[in-house]
């Protein structure tokens, strides 16, 4: 039975969410999809093992093309700079051992003296030469150990000997660089056990904010608009000092662009405060949804399962999908060309390439649907927990067992569905960004610039708009049981009829839990970038030529571990803003009034202000 108060409730809402009995499976089509092209990376990473050899990625390569410490040169696993002259780097040679000999006392190089060559034993390659100082596999180029300088050397990664001295070391570190994908995957390798220990690190501190954060929302909120206000003054004040001080300056310097600045700061300080005075009452709205979303946290412990159980599984596949990475990589050949440096030689086909991309669209959709799983069953809870505040049919339900159910049976499809569209727009703003980077001519053109950047705006604002749509999506879902776009029709229906109260709560709820994202993922990804800058060997003990690359890795592991954690609070303050809004509906329906009748009990003693009643009729 439905009543037309503009929305078609269906009055059954009335006692929370529907039974499963009445629930039907939604778009399965989605599901069985996701589940082909899982196992499709599967089966690549499969085909992959038996074609290619991770080992071969960051290995050294002499310059006839041939990997040190592999096949024919297994007995020679370090590449060696047979010349300290950054113009002759690719001059290299595969060595037995990283020579060691005493430090010169004058700045020039310290030649190896020639020694007599000795008669290679059964186990040495054809064509290898050995003498009392430098066992080396020769080739093509470097055709005697003779010819190699000698320098005090340490073998780093088990596979390069770099000189020990600091200034020899700067002209061959050039020449450790590989190609940008090629350096990834090496960087996060001789990373990895320092991005496991600070990804624990990062996953505890999540824990111990989302906890923190429960106990001062009110606190926060009010900090956050102080520091805005504060903030705008200061920079307007910055400003005004640079504009006094260009005036005063006799080169032509023109002053207007400071004075401008300072004054658009102090309108943006003065307009905060206008609208925290003229919107009080929704802050304090927002502040008690907050307080209820912390209420459902604190009353429901065991939710907290939901986000640990998210990072386990997006650990799992992350690793699962690096190491197929390393394995599309590892499946390409070595090059031909002449004068190359050690390092990089690999070359890929299209079908190499295709399996990268698939890969990396792949890795989109599962990070959403893993944000997206955590969300629904989030939302669930929350959907069951709402309606046995007031007089609820549910009380015997527990919230969070009756959410994995509606999850994993019968509404799995549709949060694959809603994955997919995130997924596809996260690849599609990565490639644009990778476009905009890669045409230089696009970037030396102010007018280009203007439109990409436009553009990268729009492609982020419906980013977003989608993320909070499919939220509202999974609370419908889980209170009505229709599929994803009747869901999304319904949500945005509610959304259209209360635009004021969604704009306001979910901005400032988002606002919190941005601040609490970013500031978790920089400062742990500072002080990992800090530590394998400074001190990679007592670290790791492996080679990072460029720290920006695990740590960009780590970056966006430990923000993706931060969203599930502070989802909690996320999800929670959008899903009980929701739930509002259809229990004022409902309350509409019967024609009783304009009060929610079901809402949590700090929700209601803000309700009891009777001038915000009056502000909403």
């Amino acid at each position: 039975m439905q009543l037309q108060d503009g929305n078609n409730l269906m009055l059954n809402l009335s006692n929370g969410p529907i039974d499963n009995s009445r629930r039907s499976c939604t778009n399965v089509f989605c599901a069985i999809l996701y589940a082909g092209i899982l196992l499709s990376i599967f089966g690549i990473g499969v085909y992959m093992n038996q074609s290619g050899n991770v080992s071969l990625i960051d290995r050294g390569y002499d310059p006839d093309h041939r990997p040190c410490g592999m096949e024919t040169l297994r007995d020679y696993p370090f590449i060696y700079f047979t010349t300290l002259n950054s113009d002759f780097l690719w001059k290299t040679v595969c060595v037995q051992e990283c020579p060691s000999v005493p430090a010169a006392k004058h700045k020039h190089l310290q030649l190896n003296p020639p020694t007599s060559t000795t008669v290679p034993t059964t186990t040495t390659p054809i064509g290898t030469t050995q003498n009392s100082q430098l066992k080396c596999a020769v080739n093509s180029v470097v055709t005697s150990c003779n010819q190699a300088t000698l320098y005090n050397s340490i073998k780093f990664d088990q596979r390069v000997c770099i000189p020990t001295d600091p200034e020899q070391f700067k002209i061959v570190q050039e020449a450790l660089k590989m190609g940008f994908l090629h350096q990834l995957i090496s960087d996060i390798s001789g990373a990895k056990y320092t991005l496991f220990i600070f990804i624990v690190i990062g996953t505890c501190f999540t824990l111990a904010f989302t906890y923190l954060l429960k106990w001062c929302s009110k606190t926060v909120i009010w900090f956050i608009i102080f520091i805005i206000v504060l903030l705008s003054i200061f920079f307007g004040y910055y400003s005004y000092l640079q504009y006094k001080a260009a005036s005063n300056m006799t080169i032509s310097l023109s002053p207007t662009g400071y004075l401008l600045q300072s004054i658009v700061w102090w309108c943006f300080g003065l307009g905060t405060i206008i609208l925290t005075i003229c919107f009080y009452k929704r802050i304090n709205l927002a502040i008690a949804i907050i307080k209820s979303a912390s209420d459902f946290v604190t009353k429901n412990v065991s939710i907290v399962i939901v986000p640990v159980f998210s990072t386990i599984v997006t650990l799992i596949l992350t690793i699962i999908f690096i190491y197929i990475a390393f394995l599309i990589c590892s499946t390409g050949k070595p090059g031909d060309k002449q004068q190359q440096w050690p390092f990089g030689q690999l070359k890929y086909t299209f079908i190499e390439y295709f399996s990268g991309f698939y890969l990396l669209f792949t890795t989109f959709w599962t990070y959403s649907l893993i944000i997206g799983v955590n969300s629904f069953i989030i939302a669930g809870s929350v959907c069951v927990w709402y309606w046995q505040q007031g007089k609820s049919g549910q009380e015997h339900v527990q919230p969070l067992n009756s959410s994995w159910k509606r999850c994993f049976v019968y509404h799995f499809g549709s949060i694959v569905l809603g994955a997919l569209l995130l997924g596809l727009i996260s690849i599609f703003r990565s490639f644009f960004e990778y476009l905009y980077r890669n045409a230089e001519y696009m970037r030396n053109t102010d007018g280009c610039q203007f439109c990409f950047k436009c553009c990268a705006c729009c492609i982020w604002c419906f980013e977003r708009f989608l993320q909070y749509l499919n939220q509202n999506i999974y609370v419908q879902i889980n209170m009505t049981g229709d599929g994803f776009f009747h869901a999304a029709k319904k949500g945005l229906d509610i959304m259209s009829n209360n635009p004021s109260i969604v704009m306001q709560v979910v901005g400032l709820g988002d606002l919190i839990n941005n601040i609490a994202r970013i500031m978790i993922t920089l400062s742990i990804s500072m002080f990992f970038f800090r530590s394998i800058s400074e001190l990679p060997q007592l670290l790791f003990g492996g080679i990072v030529i460029n720290p920006y690359n695990p740590t960009l890795l780590l970056a966006i592991i430990i923000f993706v571990i931060a969203s599930v954690f502070t989802n909690i609070f996320g999800v929670s303050i959008e899903s009980i803003l929701h739930l509002y809004c259809i229990d004022q509906e409902i309350a509409r329906a019967k024609q009783s009034s304009d009060d929610a009748e079901m809402c949590p009990a700090a929700l209601r003693e803000f309700l009891n202000d009777k001038v915000f009643t009056q502000q909403q009729k």
